[in-house]
């Protein structure tokens, strides 16, 4: 197994803007110290600051420092970060291409949503609120845009070009069913990607259309079962080339009808049942 590459030397490439006659921890060192406390999950930059006193004496001693940044630093870290944000995007997008670069030979799957910035309400504004990608290969969150009030959907088009910079035309985006429409999805594939959305009841007439489909005997039949606390969980997935042409119609992309269906069976013998259908512009 390939030994994870570290952030740090990507990150400390960003200017360095303080005032050197006045900085008290070496660049890099502020940086793991941050990458480190933010990793403990804390709400804000306050509990940021309040975990790393709490670590005080053991950041010390692994980093060789003479104290640990107080409070004060860490705000004013984030604040001038604030004004360098292009090239903290930078910086992530190539540690995250040098962190897979097997992805050149196979397609990346990816999970678009909208995600809600715990902590960040204030009493006059909102939660920031962003539309994030994650790559389960590394478990982490690629890329996001800030929604600013959009629907989640309306941001799609402003990170397509991070996902073609990192993975080329290699790369496939789950979306939810809010994307389930011609003018989302053809972002994507004019991006070079591929995308697999559901069919749900805002696609009532498509969903109908898939369920007439599969009323028909499939070859393309995967299971997969799962013992799991006592209970069977078995997922049968099946696929169809063939199109029904009021789907094509809709989404002129699609290449791939899906019907995944959830039998769970519990300890008490209690069966249930869930059928969900979903298109993809890859085969």
């Amino acid at each position: 197994m390939r030994q994870p590459i570290s952030p740090v030397p990507f990150l400390t490439q960003i200017p360095d803007w303080r005032d050197h006659k006045r900085s008290t921890y070496p660049w890099n060192a502020l940086w793991v110290v941050v990458l480190i406390g933010l990793m403990a999950g804390p709400e804000n930059i306050l509990a940021l600051s309040q975990w790393i006193q709490l670590q005080r004496e053991e950041l010390m001693q692994c980093l060789k420092l003479q104290d640990v940044p107080r409070q004060a630093t860490i705000y004013r870290f984030f604040w001038k970060l604030d004004a360098h944000l292009p090239q903290l995007k930078a910086a992530l997008l190539a540690w995250v291409k040098q962190q897979c670069p097997e992805m050149q030979d196979r397609v990346a799957v990816l999970a678009g949503d909208g995600k809600v910035l715990k902590g960040s309400a204030r009493e006059s504004q909102s939660a920031l609120s962003f539309l994030s990608v994650f790559f389960h290969d590394l478990s982490l969150t690629v890329t996001q845009v800030e929604q600013g009030g959009r629907h989640e959907a309306k941001a799609l088009q402003d990170l397509l070009a991070d996902l073609n910079t990192l993975f080329g035309e290699s790369w496939l985006l789950t979306l939810d069913a809010a994307y389930t429409e011609q003018h989302l999805t053809s972002q994507v594939i004019a991006a070079g990607g591929d995308y697999l959305v559901p069919l749900k009841n805002n696609t009532k007439a498509l969903k109908e259309w898939a369920v007439i489909a599969f009323s028909y005997p499939t070859e393309n039949v995967v299971v997969d079962i799962e013992h799991r606390n006592g209970e069977v969980w078995e997922r049968r997935t099946a696929i169809l080339t063939d199109v029904p042409e009021a789907i094509r119609a809709a989404l002129p992309d699609v290449k791939t009808l899906i019907r995944r269906e959830h039998r769970v069976t519990r300890r008490n013998g209690k069966r249930t049942v869930e059928v969900r259908y979903a298109v993809s512009s890859m085969l």
